[in-house]
């Protein structure tokens, strides 16, 4: 009943406060109706069986014609240099379809990398401010928290000690799910540090909390790696940032020690023992994904000689049994997935998309290093480090994704977005725009 109610006050609220308030909740709520993915969870019995998400767009485009009613602002789409980049991928993704080895189903994920890209665009044009992004970033915190919070109740239901069931329609297994949610821990840490006010900072606490146990329980390698990593790339810079405010190191390294002490209090033996299969080889089919993983890349480079444009959708799959040696313990079959964003694109869209998909990554870093020299500048200490936090929850992603394949999930593509939001606000506009 919580979370059918939760919903449903989820829902209403957003389409009033998109149509009242702030034109930007539409997409706040697009990122929340994603993480419920309504129709998928137990409780969908107890609401109307409706297209929620499809509804939630069709108000971002209605909020967005009466944001330009009332302000005329537009926001320029090729202004973000990384929004070029996803076009031009979507585009090469679009005609792989011609040679694809599964045609229709390659046309099926074509269609809505191009609705994800029509998605972000309009998205882009609704967060024109800093209070906006930091809109759009609680939204997402909202959604992971809400992810957390259903791991938590569901617990540790399969006999690998993981947590399943808890997907989004893009992120259906547990890694897929947990790659997405990782990111928000460094978000949560980033807020933690720059609010001032205490109820803020609490929430933002329990949050993070809820998303490191879910991440645990989950037992996701690559998302406990990129979190970990995000979060070590942001407490440096809150040690050794050009701009500090009083007592900064003092307070990141109290931070620090709270962290230490609330990771070794969520880490259970089943996550240890799961982290200890990084660097060992283990019997069952799961553990020898992760041990021949690098053998799999390996074969993806050799198919890549074979099909330098790609073979669409799921290529990799396909010609796996030409490429992976004999002698590898697969599992049940040897149509493997290859296990890797940067490889899946290769195998997918040839060396060409992996080339765009390496520049998209890059601009959109650029573009965040960019937003913090100028803040640093105007010495914009809030700012400066949601921008560091940005990137640092980019970061985060970037390395779960080398573990899985990412190339058309939701999360890539919002990391883009906010990227080239903070670009448009605090680089293009910032004559103009304060906060």
């Amino acid at each position: 009943m919580f979370q059918t109610l939760l919903f449903l006050s989820v829902y209403a609220l957003g389409f009033v406060f998109a149509i009242v308030v702030n034109p930007v909740y539409s997409f706040v709520l697009y990122e929340a109706v994603y993480f419920f993915s309504p129709l998928e969870r137990w409780w969908s019995y107890s609401i109307p069986t409706l297209r929620y998400s499809l509804f939630t767009v069709l108000l971002m485009f209605l909020a967005l014609v009466l944001k330009n009613v009332k302000s005329q602002s537009q926001n320029q789409l090729l202004a973000a240099p990384q929004f070029k980049w996803v076009y031009l991928l979507v585009t090469l993704y679009g005609i792989a379809w011609f040679y694809s080895v599964y045609p229709d189903q390659h046309l099926t994920a074509a269609i809505n990398f191009f609705k994800l890209a029509i998605i972000i665009s309009v998205a882009y044009k609704l967060i024109d401010t800093p209070s906006n992004l930091d809109y759009a970033l609680w939204g997402y915190i909202f959604g992971s928290w809400y992810i957390s919070f259903l791991t938590y109740q569901t617990g540790r239901n399969s006999p690998g000690g993981r947590v399943e069931g808890i997907g989004t329609v893009d992120s259906p297994d547990s890694n897929g799910i947990a790659a997405a949610i990782a990111p928000s821990i460094v978000v949560c840490l980033c807020y933690f540090w720059i609010s001032t006010n205490k109820f803020h900072k609490f929430l933002f606490a329990i949050a993070g909390v809820f998303v490191a146990n879910a991440i645990i329980l989950i037992n996701s390698r690559g998302s406990f790696l990129g979190a970990g990593a995000s979060i070590l790339f942001f407490m440096y810079y809150l040690y050794f940032s050009p701009i500090q405010k009083k007592y900064q190191k003092a307070i990141a390294i109290g931070i620090t020690l709270i962290g230490i002490s609330g990771l070794a209090y969520l880490i259970d033996d089943s996550f240890l023992a799961r982290v200890q299969t990084m660097k060992q080889v283990e019997n069952i089919e799961e553990e020898q994904t992760g041990a021949t993983r690098f053998i799999f890349w390996m074969s993806s480079l050799e198919m890549a000689q074979d099909y330098p444009f790609g073979k669409g959708l799921q290529g990799f799959d396909y010609y796996a049994p030409y490429y992976i040696p004999e002698g590898i313990d697969s599992g049940f079959s040897r149509n493997r997935s290859v296990h890797s964003t940067w490889f899946e694109a290769l195998t997918e869209i040839g060396y060409l998309g992996l080339l765009l998909l390496i520049i998209m990554v890059y601009s959109s870093i650029k573009s965040l290093r960019m937003c913090m020299a100028t803040l640093k500048e105007k010495e914009d200490l809030e700012n400066y480090f949601k921008t560091v936090g940005i990137l640092a929850a980019t970061l985060s992603y970037l390395i779960s994704m080398t573990f899985m394949n990412r190339l058309r999930a939701e999360m890539l593509y919002w990391f883009v977005l906010y990227s080239a939001c903070a670009y448009n606000i605090y680089v293009i506009k910032a004559p103009v725009d304060k906060k």
